[in-house]
């Protein structure tokens, strides 16, 4: 009869589980849904090319190798990515973290300790081992699991935004630099002009063929251009400065940049709109934040429901150390045990509240971050359209404003009108050179904010080894993880 006592426990343990496991229905949590996002058919900007948009290695195609060096130079050294990078590690160790809870754990012990009783001093050495498991009854713990899981994902998306946004941030920190190295060179070229006619001008005035007013004049605007020209030293330190940062260097000002901006690549089609929501990094990963809530959440309403736990120990002890394995004091126990919350002050169902706010929240977040998504492509495509035109009057500008500059110096040789005229086309044509070159920087700093709107990504020759996902749009995008997956490691 002995015999029959746990037998009959383990029965009554198995149709309780059975008993409540036909309770689950009402232990899920409501299903919840993504926010409806707005994908409006077109583009609203003029002159956005509708067709579906082919990967984007926009790097390359700005056909610059020390830009793509430098590129994979900041991807190497900069602070920012490696953080970002460790923030994806912490992840990954947490998913595992989390998915160990749903597996059992055995744990072995050995202890030693002698006792002095006044007459006799013995010894005691015991060793054992002990399991436990939590039934996963109400799929908490894999609620758990999935929730870090989908978060690590998330993660990586942030890690490949991370990296995109660096090769942008150097692109457009490149192209800042031969803007300003390019305004630099021409501040020099018209100090030379300037301090090249004043001492001819000087020399006339001796000869009493150039008037006083004229002198001061000259002098006046080249003590001008020498002063813009410090200033555009300092720009041009500062623009080297934020590169050497971006690169992971010291920022000492050393560093040689181009003389020229390049050109402009040819238009990119935008693609459709949905294709928006798929393409970009800070999108999947919002849409994954929203599904770990949700895997949250799930965990926080099961949490109000039963636990059931299987402990088990064996174990011996014995007077002398060598004779702990030969079983003569062998003990074993197992033990079922089903908790269940009865008073806790509301803090379960606080705590539910607080992870259904948490979804509200990134659910609000994910439709924001799509909306913002949008408008950057709206704005971009905009910009593109009116640089496209500004550029153009601009480019006639200068041709115009180089022709007048040297017929108002023939004209003044011959003394037709006076130096005040000269300047003034000199300033104009200064004017409309610095702007032009002005311009077409904005002109490939949008193209790279456009790019990145669209979800475009780029290559370099280190991503060659690289995983795919992570260097190059050609390879299929991840799907985001699903509600209804199994996500534990």
């Amino acid at each position: 009869m002995h015999g029959v006592k746990p037998k009959s426990s383990i029965i009554s343990t198995l149709a309780s589980l059975l008993l409540l496991s036909g309770c689950s229905s009402w232990v899920q949590p409501p299903v919840r849904e993504l926010p409806a996002s707005p994908s409006p058919e077109s583009w609203a900007s003029a002159d956005a090319a509708q067709q579906s948009l082919a990967p984007q290695s926009w790097l390359r195609r700005l056909e610059d190798p020390l830009l793509e060096t430098l590129v994979d130079e900041a991807l190497t050294a900069n602070p920012q990515l490696q953080q970002a990078q460790a923030l994806l590690d912490q992840g990954s160790a947490q998913a595992i973290v989390a998915g160990a809870e749903q597996q059992p754990n055995l744990n072995a012990s050995l202890q030693a300790g002698r006792s002095d009783r006044g007459t006799v001093i013995s010894n005691e050495f015991n060793l054992g081992l002990s399991f436990g498991w939590e039934l996963d009854l109400w799929d908490k713990l894999s609620d758990s699991a999935r929730a870090a899981e989908i978060n690590r994902q998330a993660l990586e998306q942030d890690y490949s935004d991370a990296r995109l946004s660096l090769a942008a941030r150097v692109t457009k920190g490149w192209f800042a630099a031969v803007e300003a190295n390019q305004q630099l060179q021409l501040s020099e070229h018209l100090v030379r002009v300037l301090a090249s006619r004043l001492e001819v001008l000087e020399e006339g005035y001796r000869s009493g063929i150039v008037a006083a007013l004229d002198i001061h004049l000259a002098r006046a605007n080249l003590a001008a251009e020498r002063s813009r020209l410090s200033t555009r030293e300092q720009a041009l330190g500062n623009s080297v400065r934020n590169l050497e940062l971006l690169l992971g260097r010291y920022p000492s000002n050393h560093m040689s940049i181009g003389e020229q901006l390049p050109a402009l690549p040819k238009s990119i089609p935008a693609g459709l709109p949905s294709e928006l929501l798929t393409r970009r990094y800070d999108i999947r990963a919002a849409q994954l934040r929203v599904e770990s809530s949700w895997a949250t959440l799930a965990r926080s309403h099961k949490d109000r429901f039963p636990s059931f736990n299987l402990t088990a120990t064996l174990g011996t002890s014995s007077n002398e150390f060598d004779q702990l394995l030969q079983g003569n004091s062998l003990v074993w126990s197992l033990l079922g045990g089903v908790t269940q919350p009865l008073l806790d002050g509301d803090r379960l169902e606080a705590l539910e509240a607080q992870s259904l706010a948490q979804a509200q929240q990134r659910e609000a977040s994910y439709r924001d971050t799509v909306l913002q998504a949008f408008f950057e492509v709206e704005d971009a495509l905009q910009q593109e359209h009116q640089l496209r035109r500004f550029v153009q009057q601009l480019e006639l500008s200068v041709v115009e404003s180089d022709l007048a500059e040297t017929l108002a110096a023939e004209q003044y040789r011959s003394g037709l009108v006076e130096y005040i005229t000269l300047l003034e086309s000199q300033r104009r044509a200064f004017d409309a050179r610095s702007t032009f070159i002005q311009a077409r920087n904005q002109q490939l700093q949008n193209r790279i904010d456009l790019y990145l709107a669209l979800g475009g990504d780029f290559i370099t020759e280190a991503d060659n080894d690289l995983s795919p996902e992570l260097s190059s749009l050609e390879q299929s995008s991840p799907e985001p993880a699903s509600s209804n997956d199994n996500a534990s490691r």
